[in-house]
C-alpha cells in the first residue's frame, strides 16, 4: 500500500512479509497493541473478525486501566527517505516487504547480515505454544516436550507477557519473540484462573528456525541444492546397500556450476547432506533444502561414486 510510504518506521515496527498489521495506540502514539500477522500456510490463517474484536477490547482494557507502556520511539524514520538514503527507492507503491528487503540490504552492505535475519518475528509454535484464533492470548495447544510444555504451560492458560511485553494477540506474541535472544531464556508470565505463574522458558540454539519460502523479502536468502536426478529403484538401492526409504537418486547429465564446482559428476548417486538419512524422492529434496538451508550456506554432499561412499563440500547459492 501506498501510505507507507510516510509511516514512521521507528514506531511501526512489525513482520513486513504480511497482508494485515493494524496498530492501536493513544493519543501520545503508545502502543496498546496489535493486531494482523500470518505464517505460511496462508495471508489470513491467524486472523478473524472475533480475534480482531478481542485484541480491541484488550486494547481498551489496557487502557482505561492506565497500565505502562513503552515509550513512543525518540526518533522517526519516514519510510520512504529510508528507502531512498538506502538505495531502494521507489517511485510507485512500497510494499511492507519493500521495506523488508532494503533494511536486509543495508545490514549486507554494513557487514552485519547474518542468517538471523530470516528468522525474524518466529511463531509462538517455534516455543511449543500455538495460540487460540479468535482470542490471541488464550493457549490452545502445548506441543509434548516443548519448551513451554517443560515449565508446565497447558491448554486455556492466557500469555500475560513474553519478556517485558505484554501479550495480548498473535502479533503481540510473534514482536515479543522477535526480541527474545537466539539462545537462552526468556521469562513468560501466564494466568491460569486465579493463579499467575512466572518462569523461564529455554530457547535452544536455532530455536527461531521457520519456512521462509512464503516470504517475499527473503527470496535473495533461499537456497536451492541444483543437484538433480531420477530417483533409484528398490533393487538398484538394495545393491548399492542403501536402505528402501533413504532418498537416492543418479545426478544427470547437466551439471550446475555450483554442482561442479564441488567435484559432482554425471550419474553420482546423491544421497543427501550432513550426514542426515532422509527419507524422501529427489523431488522433495529440493523443497527440503529450500526450506532448511540458506544462501552461503556450506553442506556436505554425500555420494556414492564407483561403489565408493564420499563426501563433498558444497557452498549453496
Amino acid at each position: 500500500m501506498d501510505r507507507l510510504a510516510d509511516s514512521d518506521l521507528s514506531l511501526f515496527e512489525f513482520d513486513y512479509d504480511l497482508t494485515l498489521m493494524i496498530f492501536f495506540l493513544n493519543s501520545d502514539e503508545q502502543i496498546l497493541g496489535r493486531y494482523g500477522g500470518r505464517d505460511g500456510k496462508g495471508a489470513d490463517t491467524r486472523q478473524s473478525l472475533a480475534g480482531l474484536n478481542y485484541s480491541m477490547q484488550q486494547a481498551l482494557n489496557t487502557f482505561t486501566r492506565g497500565l505502562e507502556l513503552p515509550a513512543r520511539p525518540s526518533k522517526s524514520t519516514n519510510v520512504r527517505e529510508f528507502m531512498d538514503s538506502n538505495g531502494g527507492g521507489r517511485r510507485g507503491c512500497i510494499h511492507c516487504h519493500h521495506v523488508k528487503e532494503t533494511l536486509n540490504e543495508r545490514l549486507a552492505k554494513q557487514g552485519a547480515a547474518n542468517h538471523e535475519l530470516a528468522w525474524r518475528f518466529p511463531l509462538p509454535e517455534n516455543v511449543g505454544i500455538s495460540l487460540e484464533i479468535d482470542r490471541g492470548n488464550v493457549v490452545r495447544k502445548v506441543a509434548s516436550g516443548s519448551a513451554a510444555a517443560t515449565i508446565g504451560l497447558k491448554k486455556g492458560d492466557v500469555v500475560e507477557s513474553f519478556g517485558d511485553m505484554r501479550i495480548r494477540s498473535f502479533a503481540d506474541a510473534q514482536f515479543a519473540l522477535d526480541k527474545a535472544p537466539a539462545k537462552g531464556t526468556l521469562r513468560i508470565v501466564w494466568q491460569r484462573g486465579d493463579t499467575l505463574f512466572d518462569e523461564q522458558l529455554r530457547l535452544n540454539d536455532g530455536w527461531r528456525k521457520s519456512d521462509i519460502l512464503w516470504r517475499p523479502s527473503m527470496y535473495k536468502m533461499v537456497a536451492s541444492p541444483r543437484l538433480f536426478g531420477d530417483d533409484l529403484d528398490e533393487k538398484e538401492k538394495a545393491m548399492m546397500g542403501v536402505p528402501e526409504k533413504q532418498m537416492a537418486f543418479r545426478q544427470r547429465d547437466s551439471i550446475s556450476t555450483q554442482a561442479r564446482k564441488a567435484g559432482i559428476h554425471i550419474g553420482d548417486i546423491i544421497l543427501g547432506f550432513d550426514g542426515k538419512q532422509l527419507e524422501m524422492d529427489a523431488y522433495e529434496f529440493q523443497r527440503y533444502v529450500r526450506r532448511e538451508y540458506l544462501s552461503g550456506d556450506v553442506v556436505k554432499v554425500m555420494i556414492i561414486r564407483a561403489g565408493k561412499r564420499i563426501t563433498l563440500p558444497m557452498k549453496l547459492h
